[in-house]
């Protein structure tokens, strides 16, 4: 049923609509490939997100040129980094106030 409904052609413009749409899109990258770098990006990304979130700017991530090892590369050469890697993808702008995403209660996860 997957298949039916979910093909590569329509994920293709469904993200090409998506990234049209979008005021910008930020890609974060570290200075090497290691947990302190990792961290440092994840930190980096998170004030991003924060200070749009204070101005009413929407995110919304699109990490799949860098969730697949082997593309990364080809991803970090488009964008001329040389050494550097591409960590984390997303795109930013204007756009009306979704749903908050459902969540479990903290009972039901902290041990």
């Amino acid at each position: 049923m997957f298949g039916l409904f979910f093909t590569p052609k329509a994920e293709n413009d469904k993200y090409a609509t998506f990234m049209r749409s979008s005021a910008g899109v930020a890609v974060f990258i570290g200075a090497a490939d290691d947990k302190a770098h990792w961290v440092e990006v994840g930190r980096a990304c998170e004030r991003f997100l924060l200070q749009a979130t204070t101005m009413g700017v929407r995110c919304a991530f699109v990490n799949q040129p860098v969730e697949v090892a082997a593309l990364r590369p080809q991803f970090a050469s488009f964008l001329g980094l040389g050494a550097q890697r591409p960590d984390l993808v997303l795109r930013f702008g204007r756009g009306p106030k979704l749903p908050p995403s459902l969540r479990r209660p903290v009972q039901a996860v902290i041990v």
